[in-house]
């Protein structure tokens, strides 16, 4: 069994969201904790969702903005985020089968990607060298980043 496959780690909820990013949008990437549970990096309980798309494309044109919206005292939420080498990108935050989900405008490299499957659904997980420099970005600003550092470099 892999990470993903394993409730204690990966939630019915959050399954339930993930398979309705992919009916609206199927094109995103999915990064952070989800892509490096997938490829056994991490292994902890999953809380929340990164997905990633081309700061080209439009949320609302790529489907991401059609998720259905599960908690309306949650508030779309947009703002801006830099990334290890000082970039701006745009971040956006929803609510998805209660489960935070932020999408990330990004540039083409940080969108490569493989094809995992579990669970008999299928989605597109982040090059865990791109997870792994997020993880170094924001560790300075939240210490649940650190934790995962540390345990990426005992595995």
């Amino acid at each position: 069994m892999n990470n993903l496959e394993n409730k204690n780690i990966l939630s019915d909820d959050i399954f339930v969201a993930i398979n309705m990013i992919i009916d609206n949008c199927p094109e995103v990437v999915f990064g952070g904790s989800i892509a490096l549970n997938a490829v056994g990096l991490l292994n902890r309980k999953i809380g929340d969702i990164d997905v990633f798309v081309s700061h080209y494309s439009s949320l609302a044109k790529n489907g991401f903005m059609s998720i259905p919206i599960t908690d309306s005292s949650f508030p779309i939420q947009s703002d801006t985020v830099t990334d290890i080498n000082g970039n701006a990108i745009q971040r956006t935050s929803i609510k998805v089968n209660n489960i935070k989900v932020c999408c990330f405008k990004v540039d083409a490299q940080i969108l490569e990607h493989t094809n995992f499957t579990f669970k008999n659904t299928t989605i597109k997980i982040q090059n865990v060298n791109h997870a792994i420099a997020a993880k170094v970005a924001y560790a300075k600003h939240n210490s649940k980043h650190k934790v995962d550092l540390y345990d990426i470099s005992e595995v």
